[in-house]
């Protein structure tokens, strides 16, 4: 209030109020907080009495406060609540408020507070980050090249970095931001790359337009991601390409790099053992939900360029198909809004070019590994599951690449790929019988513990629609269903339970053609649920089998009035009720007992009840046996009867 009304005081009211403040101050073992506060506001208020040298006091002072033993003590209790601590944040904090010739101190103050910081294991902000930042926000030039000469040291980028991302000194950012080039050049210092990127991934945080600012950054740092730098087996290698996906993701997201997007993906196919779930929902988001119609168009359109460049590798070229343009054409297929097509006749045609013609041709790819394949065909058969349309004058090149890698690959899983492909080929286009009946076929045969079950699944499912339009006219059976039942003949448990399985999925297929294999099914009983090899995922899926044959029957009995209709013979009634009931008193173990025996039970008495088989009788003497052996009397047995 006084210094409102006039712009000086007297001397000496000055020296008689100062007296007991300085006189506190002389000595370290009378600081107090209050004191230390108090004169903090003094120093604020009456810069300019003060001369800059009380700063060697506060750092004598700081130094003398700070032993090692006190700071080791310190982390027995909170930090607010410790006078040492407090004491020193307190002198600390005067330092900004020192006149203006105080940045003779920079380099002893930064230096205490570092060493006082690491001292107290901090990894992160500390009680000492505000008032340093105010202090360095003062000397932003100074303080920016004290920390570059000590960049190497990581306690000192650790206090430099907990400053900048507590945005506590702008004047500080600004001038680290300023100094761009030359980071880019320190980073070429192999010794020096990683702290030059930490530096860039804390500006691209805080600053919404240093990107934007200094456009030299992104090229620089692709020259690095691109070099062996990144490549190299350096023990901070993930923390280099971690930093690098974070400053990459946020120039995306401000601009729209398409030809960032070729680099980035790279990640996926450098055995690193990160974890790059999010990069790739980052690209899902940025890329295949855009609502900008051109810029997913002027993707595709880079990629078409971009895929006939020889330079790039193949597997990079893969991870662009697998989580850029494939994804992007599925969200389209499924959009609701379509005013602007987002491929065309030429797109198709380019692909054509650059893919379907040089593999029916000339075998083309054969050099590349397998991921690369099964991607060519995920894309081709996501086109031709929703862009069948575009695809009329080079279908039977499709339908070429699809047997070519069918006939050709060793891999299983590019295959079953092929497979896929070629049930969507068939259920988009008319094709002629034999080659529905191959695909069929050649499903059936795949080895069934192999490969992704999903994709061989998916492809069944796919065909399956599609196999009665593929009945010739000859009288009998069609020859799909003959061929499966061969194939139960023929192979292995492994063939028989996954074509079992098949017929649990798709019952109404096979239901005008169970007569081939309800006695089969029926027959297979023991071997699937009484074996000592059974598991209780085979007696399961018997269960399963034993119910879809009876639905059958209840269907037949109760919609099909033709007399010469199939139903299943007595004697297969009886053996399966008889293995239901042997089933349900065999010792199971409890899991297996509380999943499979209330089921077993339920199907029982709904095949021997009122609207079951009332014609089948089966022996009391069975009966007496199997509950004389059974561990305990099953009382639902007997309601049952």
């Amino acid at each position: 209030m006084v210094l409102t009304h006039q712009s000086r005081l007297p001397k000496e009211l000055l020296q008689t109020g100062l007296r007991p403040i300085l006189m506190n101050l002389a000595d370290p073992k009378r600081l107090s907080v209050p004191g230390l506060e108090g004169l903090a506001r003094l120093l604020e208020l009456l810069t300019n009495y003060f001369k800059v040298e009380i700063g060697h006091k506060l750092l004598d002072h700081f130094r003398s406060v700070a032993d090692p033993q006190m700071l080791q003590q310190s982390s027995r209790l909170p930090l607010a609540d410790h006078e040492g601590i407090s004491k020193l944040v307190k002198l600390a904090n005067i330092f900004y408020l020192l006149p203006s010739t105080a940045n003779i101190f920079l380099d002893n103050l930064v230096n205490a507070i570092v060493q006082t910081e690491a001292q107290m294991h901090f990894s992160t902000r500390s009680p000492f980050s505000e008032p340093l930042a105010k202090y360095l926000d003062r000397y932003p030039a100074e303080g920016i090249d004290f920390f570059l000469r000590h960049l190497r040291l990581p306690q000192y980028l650790r206090t430099l970095r907990s400053i900048l991302l507590e945005r506590y000194a702008p004047n500080l950012e600004r001038e680290l931001a300023s100094r761009t080039p030359l980071l880019i050049n320190q980073g070429n210092d192999t010794s020096l790359l990683t702290q030059s990127l930490l530096l860039f991934h804390d500006l691209a945080e805080i600053s919404p337009t240093w990107i934007s600012d200094y456009g030299i950054v992104i090229d620089a740092l692709v020259k690095v991601w691109r070099s062996s730098n990144c490549q190299s087996g350096a023990p901070d290698l993930i923390q280099r390409h971690s930093l690098l996906l974070g400053i990459f993701i946020k120039a995306l997201e401000q601009s729209p790099r398409i030809d960032l997007l070729f680099d980035v993906v790279a990640i996926f196919d450098r055995n690193l053992g990160m974890d790059v779930i999010h990069v790739s929902q980052f690209l899902y988001r940025h890329v295949a939900l855009s609502e900008d119609g051109n810029f997913r168009r002027n993707v595709l359109l880079q990629f078409l360029i971009w895929f006939g460049d020889s330079s790039v590798p193949w597997d990079q070229k893969g991870a662009f198909l697998r989580y850029i343009v494939t994804p992007m054409l599925l969200v389209y297929a499924s959009s609701e809004s379509k005013n602007k097509r987002l491929i065309d006749n030429d797109f198709i045609n380019q692909l054509h070019r650059l893919i379907w013609q040089p593999i029916t041709e000339a075998g083309a790819f054969a050099d590349t590994d397998d991921l690369f394949k099964i991607e060519l065909l995920h894309l081709t058969t996501t086109l031709v599951k929703s862009y069948a349309d575009l695809l009329e004058d080079v279908k039977k090149d499709i339908i070429k690449c699809a047997w070519h890698y069918i006939t050709n690959s060793d891999d299983i899983i590019v295959k079953q790929t092929a497979y896929l492909l070629a049930a969507r080929f068939f259920a988009a286009f008319p094709t002629p019988q034999k080659f529905i009946l191959r695909a069929w076929t050649g499903l059936l045969r795949l080895s069934h513990s192999e490969g992704k079950p999903l994709v061989r699944q998916e492809a069944l499912a796919t065909l399956t629609p599609i196999l009665p339009q593929s009945d010739s006219a000859e009288p009998g059976h069609p020859q799909w269903a003959k061929t499966t039942r061969r194939l139960l003949a023929e192979e292995g448990l492994v063939q028989m339970i996954a074509i079992y399985h098949l017929i649990i999925k798709q019952p109404q297929l096979f239901y005008p053609v169970r007569s081939l294999f309800v006695p089969h099914m029926a027959n297979s009983l023991t071997k699937l649920g009484m074996s000592t090899s059974s598991t209780p995922e085979m007696r399961s899926l018997s269960i399963e089998i034993l119910q879809v044959i009876f639905d059958w029957e209840v269907k037949t009995l109760r919609g099909d009035q033709n007399e010469a209709a199939w139903v299943t013979p007595i004697a297969l009634r009886e053996n399966m009720i008889s293995y239901l009931v042997r089933l349900a008193t065999l010792p199971h173990e409890n899991a297996a007992k509380t999943a499979l025996v209330p089921r077993a039970l339920s199907l029982l008495q709904s095949m021997v009840g009122p609207n079951g088989w009332t014609e089948v009788t089966v022996g009391l003497r069975y009966f007496s046996r199997t509950l004389e052996q059974a561990r305990q009397t099953p009382v639902k047995f007997l309601s049952i009867y």
